[in-house]
């Protein structure tokens, strides 16, 4: 296989608790993302998924350094851009856009669209006012909006309309990399339909390499060639898209799949559902030993004690737990 276009080893990305209101200090430290590893190659689209606070979300600013990170590192074609600033982190992020979740949050309401998507070129000079202009209008048509509605507001479009420009504003840089976080999560199911195609097509078109943060595992399972499963800021299990799906061996992966929605109503009535017992522990005071033993149902007592590491079966696919499920 070729070496990974973006490659992440031992992330590490914490949050300080303070306490004082003139003097602050810090007396904690929140593990958002906990010694995490990727790697993602060109043309493939790497999945991450999870309960919401797992810190899918901080991994994926990190992946693009909207966010430090406290320890490991952050390569992009081989080169470690880390602890990259200035012009050189800039340069980086050409080449590497993100998708953000709410659609609305992301534009500036006093911004014309044309001048949101355009915003990326100007930070980057690229091309003069003309071409930037005809940049920007190419995009709009590219992701399915009308060139015309150039000098609108956001508000003047609808949900999928507005992701749609902001997807336009990742895809106007001609990046080698999208981030996508939770690209479809605060939209119809008709317009996610839609939203995925479109996202599909443009890796096609244009080569893309993403990341997709979500929660939505048949979106995943549509878009993703790769999937890691997370939990309480670690990676419990990954492997393919389909290995994951068809096999999980983590009781945490088998739980969030048994809870996805199934359209087919005889199906539905014949499939298990896996009720997790208690809440997410607290990041601030995780559980010792294995993370999830406290809501696992195969726990053991030795579940308490040691913390496993994630192994690998021949086929790639590997999950951390001491007692895996069967295939």
């Amino acid at each position: 296989m070729s070496e990974p276009i973006l490659k992440a080893t031992g992330v590490t990305i914490g949050f300080p608790v303070t306490r004082g209101i003139i003097f602050q200090r810090e007396v904690a430290r929140v593990q958002a993302v906990d010694g995490v590893d990727l790697e993602l190659h060109a043309g493939e689209t790497l999945a991450i998924v999870g309960e919401s606070g797992c810190g899918k979300t901080t991994l994926a600013r990190g992946l693009v350094r909207l966010q430090g990170i406290d320890a490991g590192s952050i390569e992009f074609m081989g080169e470690d851009i880390t602890r990259r600033t200035g012009r050189g982190l800039t340069d980086f992020r050409r080449q590497v856009t993100m998708i953000f979740q709410d659609p609305i949050a992301s534009l500036d309401p006093r911004m014309r669209i044309g001048q949101s998507v355009q915003e990326p070129l100007d930070i980057h000079s690229i091309g003069t006012p003309g071409e930037r202009k005809r940049k920007v209008q190419e995009a709009m048509e590219r992701v399915g909006l009308n060139p015309e509605h150039y000098n609108r507001f956001p508000h003047e479009f609808s949900g999928g309309q507005r992701q749609r420009i902001g997807i336009a504003r990742a895809v106007v840089l001609e990046p080698r990399v999208i981030v996508c976080d939770e690209p479809v999560s605060a939209l119809d199911v008709s317009v996610q339909a839609q939203i995925v195609n479109l996202l599909e097509d443009l890796q096609r078109d244009l080569g893309l390499s993403y990341v997709v943060i979500a929660h939505d595992l048949d979106v995943v399972r549509r878009l993703a060639d790769r999937v890691k499963v997370m939990y309480l800021g670690r990676v419990v299990e990954e492997g393919e898209g389909e290995q994951v799906y068809n096999g999980p061996r983590h009781p945490y992966s088998n739980a969030l799949l048994s809870a996805r929605p199934i359209a087919d109503p005889k199906r539905a009535r014949t499939q298990e559902r896996i009720v997790l017992q208690g809440d997410v522990p607290s990041p601030l005071n995780p559980p010792s030993g294995c993370r999830f033993h406290p809501r696992c149902p195969v726990a053991q007592s030795s579940c308490a004690e040691v913390d496993p590491p994630l192994e690998h079966a021949a086929d790639g696919h590997g999950w951390a737990c001491r007692f895996p499920l069967r295939p």
